[in-house]
């Protein structure tokens, strides 16, 4: 039971938890608030630069076969024949195979991105099962009352599982990356699911076996295998050493370890199977593995002190109260499983420079559940404190944004507009009835949320979070409703495409590339249909396409020396809204035409 010594003195502590405040949240709206949160940001857009469509490229490279071809393209992530070496295929894997499955009915951008509605349902169910596995043990129950009427450990896990859904919606770093087109997606998700493993394996050994190693295997595919390694020790430290994991040592050695390598071979043995010649493959991806643990540099720990407390808004404040509150049993299994995952992330983060996105977020899950399992001993005048905060702050966002937004339609205040404006220059906006109706019933929604939270008073455990998830949701739903057209139109690459493809005089004529980025060859490959030349045809040596497109610097030309032969540029330009990058297509002209020059 819950030590009464470290709780009892705490107003609203679990000593003195009535059923009453374990009211569920109705699964209607959970469902609903997982829709605001995911679907925006995903439908009605082009991919967007830059990871954003480098995986697209991915997935619809391996869809379509305009790589290498074949299976090749199914085992090598490559953006149009370009290989890409920091990806694992996983998350591709299931890009593709949804826009195999659903490309003609949503088009291939919107198809690929049902693997990220996969991912995020896998990233938060994992959570949600794993804390309330553990919140409905014995060891996190509230003390029983003289009379009764405490609340039933499945609902008190059950509340505090919907608490740990509301935190994870409530962080910021966890917003973008779930609406990307990219690994970390994957990442996220097979986290979640080594957490729910871990919490399943507590009451039934061989299952939760089974799910670690469908998680380890999954990271290890997805390109994280720093954080396969750092689940996998977590895990034998749990199983080998703590008296509440004693019956999953067994299936440790029987399920685990067994399934995880097998299940990691065989991506390798299908690559010296049916493409032996690209074994070489795995040499450059294990140079730059054993780059990343590089140490951790000024650089990076000054990037990890600044970006990890914002990413984990408002996980982390209330996850170090939930330590204070639970310090007498910090060896109880639902202290030690997040708190381990915690120390063993950060000490990741301690051996590689890497600052990307996905090295912070990797910490988000631990930090989620162990917050979760703070809200029964949050202070009222806390809980108030953060209510009144998110209050303040996104309502504020959210009338910014439809002060702007009002801005856009009419033209006035001038002042306003054309700060506005030089974000997109030669965007002209346009009235949607039903994106106005759709941010309309958001703001709506948020309207009776405030009203439900401060003025019913509701004293159900999840009350404190409430309001940050919500006003959260309600500021992404605004910019990905009313914003959206511009947004597309200052991160696409429509048009430029359109422009390259209009010139051409066979628009599926072999295409040579030069400096030209991942996103940027994906993106010109699926809107202009072009067809790039395999990366290893080096274009400086072995020109095999009449035309060739370069990616350089505005306004300085690259002094590079063209392939052999004689080359006109037939066309010049850039997005409207970027200025760091200009593409330069040039056609290879016959003998005669060189002459006439």
């Amino acid at each position: 039971m819950t030590d009464p010594l470290a709780l009892q003195t705490i107003p609203g502590s679990p000593a003195r938890m009535t059923a009453s405040a374990t009211v569920k949240l109705p699964r209607w709206v959970l469902l609903v608030l997982c829709l605001f949160y995911i679907l925006p940001g995903l439908v009605g857009r082009d991919p967007w630069k830059t990871e954003d469509a480098t995986g697209f490229g991915i997935m619809w490279t391996m869809a379509e076969g305009r790589g290498f071809g074949g299976i090749t393209d199914w085992l090598i992530p490559n953006v149009a024949g370009a290989p890409v070496y920091d990806s694992g295929p996983l998350m591709y894997w299931v890009g593709a195979l949804c826009i195999k499955l659903f490309g003609w009915l949503l088009g291939a951008p919107h198809a690929a991105r049902v693997a990220n509605i996969i991912g995020f349902l896998l990233a938060t169910g994992g959570i949600w099962y794993g804390t309330y596995l553990l919140g409905r043990r014995k060891a996190m129950q509230p003390l029983a009352l003289a009379f009764g009427g405490q609340p039933d450990p499945r609902d008190y896990g059950r509340v505090l599982a919907d608490g740990a859904m509301l935190i994870l919606m409530g962080t910021i770093g966890f917003l973008q990356r779930s609406h990307e087109s990219s690994s970390d997606v994957a990442v996220l998700a097979m986290l979640g699911m080594a957490l729910y493993a871990a919490a399943r394996s507590l009451d039934r050994a061989k299952l939760g076996a089974l799910w670690m190693a469908l998680a380890l295997a999954g990271l290890g595919l997805s390109d994280a295998q720093g954080a396969m390694f750092t689940m996998l020790i977590l895990w034998l430290a749990l199983v080998l050493f703590h008296p509440e994991w004693k019956l999953s040592r067994w299936p440790f050695l029987t399920l685990t370890l067994p399934v995880t390598l097998f299940l990691l071979i065989l991506w390798p043995l299908f690559i010296y199977t049916f493409v032996p010649d690209a074994m070489a493959y795995f040499g450059t991806r294990w140079l730059m593995w054993k780059s990343y643990f590089d140490g951790i540099s000024v650089t990076a720990l000054q990037k990890y002190a600044k970006a990890l407390p914002w990413y984990t808004w408002l996980a982390w404040p209330i996850m170090l109260w939930s330590i204070w509150s639970w310090r007498r049993q910090l060896k109880a299994a639902h202290m030690v499983l997040p708190c381990g995952y915690i120390i063993v992330f950060l000490a990741l983060l301690m051996t590689t420079s890497d600052t990307s996105d996905g090295q912070l977020l990797m910490v988000l899950p631990g930090v989620v559940m162990l917050a979760a399992f703070g809200l029964p001993t949050l202070r009222r005048g806390t809980a108030n404190a953060i209510d009144w905060f998110s209050l303040l702050v996104y309502s504020l966002i959210a009338f910014v944004l439809w002060f702007s937004w009002v801005t856009l339609m009419t033209g006035s205040p001038e002042a306003w507009n054309r700060s506005i404006s030089r974000q997109t220059p030669g965007f002209t906006p346009e009235f949607h009835p039903f994106i106005f109706l759709f941010a309309a019933l958001a703001t709506a929604g948020w309207f009776w949320l405030v009203h439900w939270r401060i003025v019913k008073h509701p004293k159900v455990l999840w009350r404190s979070v409430v309001l940050s998830s919500g006003g959260l949701v309600l500021t992404w739903v605004l910019a990905n409703s009313l914003f959206l057209n511009s947004i597309n139109y200052s991160r696409t690459y429509r048009d430029v495409a359109t422009q390259i493809s209009d010139r051409m005089v066979n628009a599926k004529g072999c295409v040579d590339s030069d400096g030209l980025g991942q996103a940027q060859r994906a993106s010109f490959a699926y809107f202009a249909d072009l067809h790039f030349a395999s990366e290893n045809q080096s274009i400086l040596k072995n020109s095999v396409c009449n035309y060739l497109l370069r990616q350089d610097t505005v306004p300085q030309k690259r002094a590079d020396k063209l392939p052999p032969g004689h080359w006109s540029l037939i066309w010049e330009g850039r997005r409207a809204s970027d200025r760091s990058e200009r593409f330069r297509l040039y056609r290879r002209m016959t003998l005669a035409e060189a002459m006439a020059e």
